[in-house]
């Protein structure tokens, strides 16, 4: 058994609870995310070409639940500004 102060164990569940918060957020998010893989079909390009793409900034990638992703929207706003 371990004790903790009562105001470091209010902490706890605060930090708790706001980590909580963030993962409904995200599980309850319209957005859809496609893995590099995917993108990689999608866009007809190689995986060292999202790489690259992304080392320079252009292609915004996420770390979602250990799974590197990116946003559809973003990449279908960048490829409708002629951007990639």
């Amino acid at each position: 058994m371990i004790t903790v102060p009562l105001s470091e164990w209010n902490d706890i569940k605060k930090r708790l609870n706001d980590i909580q918060k963030k993962v409904e957020t995200l599980y309850n998010r319209e957005t859809d995310y496609v893995s590099i893989s995917e993108l990689s079909e999608w866009l007809n390009i190689s995986r060292t070409t999202i790489w690259r793409l992304r080392s320079e900034g252009k292609i915004k990638t996420y770390l979602i639940g250990g799974k590197m992703v990116a946003n559809k929207d973003e990449i279908q706003t960048l490829l409708n500004e002629g951007k990639i």
